[in-house]
C-alpha cells in the first residue's frame, strides 16, 4: 500500500451557523483545530491558556466551518481510498464537488473510495464541518436522558465526541472543531487483507485468523504465508486460500511470553503475512503481537477478605501500579506532540498499568505500541463518562460502529487487558436511583462488539461496576473502587480502612510550582488565590465555584496545622500533602497483600495547567509526589506500615518473580540512629514482614529506609506521627531524602 499525505496548510472559512453574514477567511494546519487556527490569526488570544482566555473560544461553538484543500491525484486510479483518521465532529464531504459522504464522531476514522472521482491535475477536497452544541441542542430527549444525568445537562452526551470537552473537574471547556488527526490517500492493493488476528488465548494454541478484501475471482489459485518470530522463536506456513476468510494454525517452539513490567520481559512477536497470486506476491502486511493470558478474577462484593478482583497474566496474579490516562492536551490534534515526553514519564515514575479514562479520546497507536514495548498494561474505557447516554436505537447502532471500530484496532496489542465499558456511568445511575444494569449501551450493545471482535479479553461494564446483587445486598463494599470519598486526611478511616481489593481511582490534590504558575495566570492574579477566578478557572471549574481552590487550603491546612502565606512556602506545603498522600495510597496497597492487587492513582500528567491531582504539570515540570511515587511504585520496595501495639513494621514488597537478598537499615532523619537493620530474604510475588521496632504515635519524625540487593541500592522514608507537623521541619527532612 502507498499512503500520501494530505496534511500541511488547507484553506479555513466559517461563519456563525443559520445566520446570513460574511465569512472570515484564513488558513488552518491539519492536522489542527478551528480554535488554534483562529489564535494564530489573533482573531482569539495567542495563549489560550492564560489566564482566562480559554472563556473566548466559546463564542464560536455555533459557527461552521469549510477546510479546503487541493491536490495532485496520483496516477492510479483504482482502489484509491481518501482516509480521514479524525475529524470533529459533524462533517460532511465534497471532491470535485461531490459528495463523498458524512460523519458524525469524533473519536473514528472514516473512509471513502475515490478513484473514479479523481481527476488529472487539482483535485479539490472540501471538508464543511456543522456546531456539534447546535446538533445537540436540535435532538430530542427522554425524560430518563433529563432525570438521570447529575451533570444537569442530557445534551451532552448526544454527539459522540471527547465526553470531557464540555468541561471537567480537570480539563476546561474547549468543544472544538477540526481536521485533528492525520488525512491521506491510501493506494491499495487489488487483494489487501482487511483483518488479521492471532489468537493466544488457549495456552500452546496460537491461531491466525484473516479476512480478505477482493473480488470473487481473485481467490483462484491464491496462497497465504505467515512468518514471524521473536529472537530465535519463530514460525512459518504457507498454503492455499481459497476463501476469504480462513484461521492458520502456527506452530511455534519455545514461546517467549508477554509480561508486564516488573515481572518478566516484555516479549513481542513480529508478524508478516504475504498474499500470492499464481506463485506472484500481490499484497504484504506487517504487524506485531505478544503471547499471553490474561483474566479478571473478580467477585461483586466483598468484606475485604472474602472477595476478589486481580488480574492474572499468564497464570500469575499481578500486582497493579500505575496512572489514570487523562488527556493529554485540551486541543487533542497536539497530543501526539507530547507523546515523546509523555510516555516517557511513564517508563521512568514506573507504571506497569495505565487505564485509559472514558472521559478522553482512544489513544495513536504510537501511544499502544509503546506499551507493548515497555510491558505497560492498558485498561481501556470505552469513550463514555459521568452520565446516562441515549439508549435509542440510532445511538446504539453509532456506538456498536466506535466499538467494533476501535475494538479491531487495537485488539493485537499484547497491553490491552481490559475492555471498560464507560467511567462512572453505573455509579452515577446508582446515585440517581436507577438500576445501571438496564443500561443496555453496556449491558448489551458494547459486549457484543467484543465479543464479535476480539477473542481472550475481558470486558467489565463500568467502573466501578454496580451489580443488581450488589444493589440488593446494601451495606457490603465493592471489590473494585473509586477511592474519593471526603478528601480530608489521607490517612482518614475513610482511607486507611477501605475493603476494596482494587483502587482504580483515588488522588490528591498538589501545586505546580511558582515558575508554571506564572505561565499560565496573569501577574496581577498570582497570589493570593482568595477569591481569584483565574485559580478558580484553573482548578477546572468553568462556574466561578471556588471548592477546588480551599479543597487544596484545607488539606494543607490539616497537614501543617497552617496556611503559609507567602506563596513558595504554600506551593511546597500543597505539593508534600499530595506527595505524602500518594505514597500512602501506594503503599497501602502494596502492604494490603494478598488482599490487595491494585492501584491505579489519579494522575500523572495534566492536560491543560491547571491546579490538580496530577504529578506532573503541563509544562512538564515534575511536583515532589513524582519522585515520591517513583520509589513507592518500584518492583521491589521496603516500606513501614502504619503503627500497631506500640510497634512500627517494616515490610519487603517485592512485585517481581525473582526472590530478593540483602541487606537494610532504617535510621532517624535527625540524628542518624540507627532503629532497625539487618539481612532479610524476601520471596516472589507478595509482601513479606523484616522486622518490628518501637515508635510512638506522639513522636514527629522521618525514618529513612535504605537497602542494597545484589550491589543495587534502594531508598525509601516513612513520616512518622500525626499532623500538624512543621513545614520548617518538613523542608529540613526533604534535603535528607536526595530529591
Amino acid at each position: 500500500m502507498k499512503t500520501i499525505s494530505l496534511n500541511g496548510i488547507w484553506q479555513l472559512s466559517g461563519k456563525p451557523q443559520e445566520q446570513d453574514v460574511d465569512k472570515i477567511m484564513l488558513s488552518a494546519e491539519v492536522p489542527g483545530c478551528v480554535q488554534l487556527d483562529l489564535s494564530r490569526e489573533g482573531i482569539l488570544p495567542k495563549d489560550l491558556f492564560m489566564g482566562e482566555n480559554i472563556l473566548e473560544a466559546e463564542k464560536y461553538e455555533d459557527w461552521e466551518w469549510w477546510y479546503s484543500h487541493t491536490f495532485t491525484a496520483p496516477e492510479e486510479r483504482e482502489h484509491v481510498f481518501l482516509v480521514f483518521r479524525g475529524v470533529d465532529c459533524l462533517a460532511e464531504y465534497f471532491l470535485n464537488g461531490e459528495k463523498l459522504g458524512e460523519s458524525d464522531n469524533m473519536l473514528i476514522p472514516f473512509e471513502f473510495e475515490v478513484g473514479h472521482l479523481l481527476r488529472d491535475g487539482e483535485n479539490e477536497l472540501t471538508v464543511h464541518i456543522t456546531s456539534a452544541v447546535i446538533r445537540a441542542h436540535e435532538t430530542g430527549y427522554d425524560l430518563a436522558q433529563i432525570d438521570l444525568n447529575w451533570r444537569g445537562d442530557a445534551t451532552e452526551q448526544a454527539v459522540r465526541r471527547a465526553p470531557h470537552s464540555y468541561g471537567w473537574d480537570i480539563m476546561p471547556r474547549a468543544v472544538t472543531a477540526g481536521l485533528w488527526r492525520d488525512v491521506q490517500l491510501e493506494l491499495r492493493d487489488s487483494v489487501r487483507l482487511s483483518q488479521i488476528f492471532v489468537d493466544c488465548s488457549r495456552k500452546g494454541q496460537y491461531t491466525l485468523c484473516y479476512e480478505a478484501e477482493s473480488d470473487w475471482s481473485a481467490f483462484h489459485d491464491m496462497e497465504i504465508e505467515v512468518e514471524g518470530g521473536c529472537g530465535d522463536s519463530t514460525f512459518h506456513v504457507r498454503r492455499k486460500m481459497p476463501h476469504k476468510t480462513g484461521k492458520l494454525e502456527l506452530s511455534i517452539e519455545n514461546p517467549k511470553l508477554w509480561w508486564p513490567y516488573g515481572y518478566g520481559e516484555a516479549n513481542l512477536y513480529s508478524l508478516t503475512v504475504r498474499l500470492y497470486r499464481a506463485g506472484e506476491l500481490i499484497h504484504e502486511a506487517n504487524t506485531h503481537f505478544g503471547i499471553r493470558t490474561v483474566e479478571l478474577d473478580r467477585t461483586d462484593m466483598t468484606d475485604g477478605v472474602n472477595g476478589r478482583f486481580r488480574f492474572l497474566i499468564n497464570g500469575v496474579e499481578i500486582l497493579c501500579k500505575g496512572s489514570n490516562w487523562v488527556p493529554l492536551d485540551a486541543f487533542h490534534c497536539r497530543d501526539r506532540e507530547r507523546y515523546p515526553e509523555a510516555l516517557a514519564l511513564v517508563k521512568d515514575i514506573g507504571c506497569n498499568i495505565l487505564r485509559c479514562w472514558g472521559g478522553n479520546v482512544y489513544e495513536d497507536r504510537e501511544f499502544y505500541d509503546f506499551c507493548d514495548e515497555n510491558g505497560i498494561m492498558i485498561w481501556q474505557d470505552f469513550s463514555m463518562a459521568c452520565g446516562h447516554y441515549p439508549q435509542n436505537e440510532e445511538f446504539c447502532k453509532k456506538l456498536y460502529i466506535e466499538a467494533e471500530s476501535v475494538v479491531r484496532t487495537l485488539r493485537h496489542h499484547p497491553s490491552v487487558i481490559l475492555w471498560g465499558g464507560d467511567n462512572e456511568c453505573d455509579e452515577m445511575l446508582f446515585g440517581m436511583g436507577a438500576r445501571p444494569s438496564q443500561n443496555k449501551l453496556t449491558r448489551e450493545v458494547l459486549p457484543d462488539a467484543v465479543r464479535r471482535n476480539d477473542i481472550g479479553r475481558p470486558y467489565m461494564a463500568s467502573s466501578p461496576f454496580i451489580t443488581d446483587e450488589l444493589l440488593r445486598m446494601q451495606g457490603q463494599d465493592r471489590s473494585e473502587t473509586h477511592l474519593w470519598g471526603p478528601r480530608d486526611y489521607y490517612k482518614s478511616d475513610y482511607y486507611k480502612h477501605s475493603k476494596a481489593h482494587f483502587v482504580s481511582e483515588t488522588g490528591y490534590h498538589g501545586c505546580p510550582s511558582l515558575e508554571s504558575i506564572k505561565k499560565f495566570i496573569t501577574p496581577d492574579k498570582v497570589w493570593p488565590y482568595h477569591n481569584n477566578s483565574e485559580w478558580i478557572l484553573h482548578s477546572s471549574d468553568q462556574f466561578g465555584n471556588d471548592s477546588r481552590v480551599m479543597l487544596m487550603e484545607k488539606q494543607v491546612r490539616q497537614l501543617f496545622g497552617e496556611v503559609p502565606t507567602d506563596p513558595e512556602d504554600y506551593i511546597f506545603a500543597s505539593q508534600v500533602s499530595q506527595a505524602e498522600a500518594k505514597k500512602y495510597f501506594i503503599e497501602r496497597i502494596r502492604l494490603g497483600r494478598p488482599q490487595k492487587s491494585g492501584v491505579i492513582w489519579w494522575n500523572l500528567l495534566d492536560g491543560w495547567p491547571q491546579m490538580s491531582d496530577a504529578v506532573v504539570d503541563y509544562y512538564f515540570t515534575k511536583k515532589l509526589a513524582y519522585n515520591y511515587i517513583k520509589r513507592a511504585q518500584a518492583p521491589f520496595v521496603l516500606t513501614a506500615d502504619e503503627i500497631s501495639h506500640w510497634n512500627l513494621r517494616l515490610y519487603a514488597c517485592n512485585d517481581t518473580l525473582k526472590e530478593k537478598s540483602g541487606t537494610y537499615r532504617v535510621t532517624d532523619a535527625d540524628n542518624g540512629e540507627v532503629l532497625s537493620s539487618g539481612v532479610f530474604t524476601a520471596g516472589v510475588n507478595g509482601t513479606f514482614k523484616l522486622d518490628e521496632f518501637p515508635v510512638f504515635y506522639s513522636e514527629q519524625k522521618m525514618l529513612l529506609i535504605e537497602w542494597e540487593v545484589n550491589g543495587e541500592k534502594g531508598f525509601n522514608h516513612y513520616l512518622c506521627g500525626y499532623p500538624a507537623f512543621s513545614l520548617e521541619k518538613y523542608k529540613s527532612w526533604v534535603k535528607k531524602l536526595g530529591l
